[in-house]
């Protein structure tokens, strides 16, 4: 055997869970004795004998007023033993662990020079208040802080720590430990470093950690706690702690190492106080115990931590997790400081001088920053239009050249059309479309304030919202009997007005699409992932091959979609971290209360996104657009493209439909054909959603000018754009829009729509 496997075969020592330290005092005979014994046994031992010096502190502590020479200092401090011989003086203190002896001032005589510096911080009088108060500590990262900086205040008479946890290599960012502790338990670990600080505070150590078995006896055994510091990571303990800490009127304080936020539960003051300030009271608390994946235990979290006042750089790690970090990130600065402020309050409370609950940001970047701070990125200026009213849609009317006679309008009919029409989809459900009645015709705008991008400079999403609403309005009209004639884009150069219907009377026609009209939605849930049949595709196909020029193609190989899965999930990306497409999605677009879209009637409501509470509070933490900056900074922000690759891999097909040009009545078709391609996969009982951030963000860059992205931005989008053209080999054909469809459930919410009465215009009078 070699002396490497002797030693590795000893590295788990006996000692690993020893953190009293051994006192001796010689001047008793036992001690004297015992002391004797262990020099003869610990034949490596260690001594340290600086007891003059800490007797020449005390000369100085006895009578601050006394001036002394280095000589007169010399001579005090050995006058001061008197008869009693230096080495009897005192204690002689042992660590095992270190194998150690030490020679020290006894308890009294120590405390007062080791507190001499705390003079009149903390007067004489207020430290001994301070002696008799018992303090419980819960959780050892911040908490180790918090315990060595009582510690070398001696805030404390006896110190209670808890942690199941042993300490990691990954732990000494900003545990105060060496590398040889590792594996040690980190309640020992502390324990240990109070008593090399100060051998006669009183440490009583919880290595199992907190539960609701031994939660009582943390609390109660021995004497009431006066204080409760919380810094664990478990809701569960969070919870059942602060339960018996308010039902034994012990007040609580926690710091959760993120802007210097200190939180305090005055129990003690406050009775009937709700735990964590009521933050959790809409929860079932016994819930707590069971949560143990990340979706359990959000619920718990998020309103403890306060989504809205995290740090930026928390928020953008955060969404980071378990993608490039593998946990919540923790600073030593942050710990270092949490550790001081929560001593300084325990030392407050203790004393009777503060007496508040309530939550509290010691922010050190708010604080301390330069006169004008870092500004997020900004994205080239962006004049929306301003909205139609009725007189600019007039004015418009009367530019057009006409084409043919309508019969006159009956209401019933100009209202079915504008209903019809209003279903249709638009990118965020933003309801672009405006209509008027004038002079007999109905006349169909793009309200540009309403629907245009500023990432859609090639005007793309324009022509396929307007395309889906003239395809509804024309299914619509058949069944009612009512033929229609369509002038697209009748003034040259302006897109504001996109259509001038006539109508005559005609043999209704029933088309099954039209049923479908009111059922169509996006339905984001998640499908079964099962194949899908050829047949399916040959009758969705066949409909969008009814508009001229249009045609659709399908992506059903599992490992295809998981291709093109990345190709949608890079140009997502691209888009939430750019700042105008961050601005539009989640400014423009999502409404983030139930209120808010009941308000509006339009937007994303945030029901029908269809997220785990995981990606709802990953959502609501990137709508924060210095955080993305932060992101876009570091190159990171990949865990947005998980999602999109979940949702794909629980489809069935990616369907793509294309066109052959890119004139704007091609594109107007092309949305047509979507809309009918969407109501198809209705009727066969196929969720669909759109997944074409790849074609419209390259549409831009290909046929716009590609305004407000980088140029690191516009080559990624065009080699997505390839890669869309080869996964799907259209050839020179004209990507529109991507689809992806799934067997699955019905959605739990559909996007609402405004009232008609704020689409349809008229300057006319119209029979009922």
């Amino acid at each position: 055997m070699t002396l490497l496997t002797e030693a590795l075969r000893g590295a788990s020592a006996d000692d690993r869970d020893l953190y009293r330290p051994v006192l001796f005092r010689p001047a008793a005979r036992q001690d004297r004795a015992a002391l004797e014994d262990l020099l003869k046994r610990e034949t490596h031992l260690t001594v340290f004998d600086h007891l003059h010096g800490q007797l020449m502190e005390l000369v100085k502590a006895l009578d601050p007023s006394m001036k002394y020479s280095s000589e007169e200092l010399d001579a005090a401090a050995r006058s001061h033993l008197g008869t009693t011989a230096s080495e009897d003086y005192g204690a002689w203190v042992h660590y095992p662990w270190s194998n150690r002896l030490v020679h020290l001032l006894d308890e009294a005589e120590f405390a007062m020079v080791r507190t001499d510096r705390n003079r009149n911080k903390i007067t004489s009088e207020e430290q001994s208040v301070l002696a008799s108060k018992k303090v419980g500590v819960i959780g050892l990262s911040v908490g180790q802080s918090v315990a060595l900086t009582m510690a070398q205040e001696r805030s404390f008479g006896e110190l209670r720590l808890a942690d199941f946890d042993t300490l990691e290599l990954s732990n000494l960012n900003r545990i105060r430990s060496g590398v040889h502790q590792l594996g040690l338990s980190k309640v020992v670990n502390t324990a240990r470093e109070i008593a090399e600080i100060d051998p006669y505070l009183k440490v009583v150590c919880f290595t199992e950690g907190i539960s609701e078995a031994n939660i009582d006896r943390f609390l109660s055994d021995g004497g009431k706690l006066d204080l409760l510091i919380e810094e664990c990571d478990s809701v569960a303990v969070k919870i059942i702690a602060r339960q018996r800490a308010k039902a034994l009127r012990i007040p609580v304080v926690m710091d959760t190492s993120d802007r210097g936020l200190i939180d305090v539960e005055r129990f003690d003051l406050e009775p009937d106080r709700p735990i964590l300030h009521g933050l959790v009271d809409h929860l079932d608390l016994a819930l707590a115990a069971e949560a143990k994946t990340n979706e359990q235990k959000l619920p718990f979290v998020v309103p403890i931590i306060g989504l809205e006042t995290m740090s930026k750089r928390m928020k953008a790690s955060m969404l980071e997790i378990e993608s490039t970090v593998g946990t919540w990130p923790q600073l030593a600065t942050s710990v270092v400081l949490g550790g001081a402020l929560v001593a300084d309050i325990h030392r407050r409370i203790a004393l009777g001088q503060f007496t508040s609950s309530g939550r509290w940001f010691v922010d050190s970047e708010e604080l301390l920053r330069d006169a004008e701070p870092l500004q997020s990125k900004t994205h080239d200026a962006f004049d929306a239009p301003k909205a139609l009213d009725l007189p600019t849609m007039q004015a418009l009317a009367e530019r057009c050249a006409l084409v043919g006679a309508s019969i006159e309008w009956v209401q019933d009919d100009a209202l079915a059309l504008v209903e019809a029409a209003m279903q249709a989809p638009s990118a965020g459900n933003l309801q672009p479309w405006k209509f008027l009645l004038h002079e007999g015709r109905l006349y169909v705008f793009h309200d540009g304030a309403l629907g245009d991008s500023a990432l859609d400079s090639g005007r793309l999403i324009p022509a396929v919202d307007m395309g889906a609403c003239l395809e509804n309005m024309s299914l619509k009209a058949s069944e009612l009997g009512l033929s229609i004639a369509l002038q697209a884009y009748p003034i040259e150069g302006d897109h504001r007005l996109v259509a001038v219907i006539t109508v005559s009377r005609s043999t209704p026609v029933k088309d099954p699409l039209a049923n479908m009209i009111g059922m169509r939605c996006t339905n984001r849930r998640k499908g079964d992932a099962r194949s899908m049949p050829l047949g399916p595709m040959k009758e969705m196909r066949s409909v969008v091959l009814d508009v001229d020029g249009c045609d659709a193609h399908f992506l059903t190989h599992i490992d295809h979609m998981r291709s093109m899965a990345e190709t949608i999930a890079k140009a997502e990306r691209i888009r939430v971290l750019n700042p105008i497409g961050h601005h539009e999605l989640f400014e423009k677009e999502m409404r983030w209360s139930t209120s808010d879209a009941a308000r509006t009637r339009d937007g994303l409501d945030l029901p029908t996104m269809e997220l785990k509470l995981t990606e709802e509070v990953g959502f609501r933490v990137a709508a924060d657009r210095k955080a993305m900056d932060l992101l876009a900074l570091w190159d990171a922000g990949r865990a947005f493209m998980k999602m999109t690759r979940e949702a794909i891999a629980s489809s069935s097909a990616i369907v793509l439909i294309s066109c052959t040009s890119n004139d704007p009545r091609s594109l107007l078709d092309a949305g047509r054909a979507v809309e009918r391609l969407w109501l198809k996969a209705t009727e066969m009982g196929l969720a669909a959603t759109p997944c074409s951030a790849p074609i419209l963000l390259s549409h831009h860059v290909r046929h716009g000018q590609g305004s407000g992205l980088q140029r690191t931005e516009k080559d990624a989008l065009l080699q997505l754009f390839g890669e869309v053209q080869a996964a799907f080999g259209i050839g020179d054909r004209e990507p529109i829009f991507l689809l992806r469809l799934s067997y699955a459930e019905a959605p739990s919410a559909r996007s609402l729509r405004r009232p008609l009465q704020s689409f349809l215009f008229s300057h006319q009078n119209i029979p009922a």
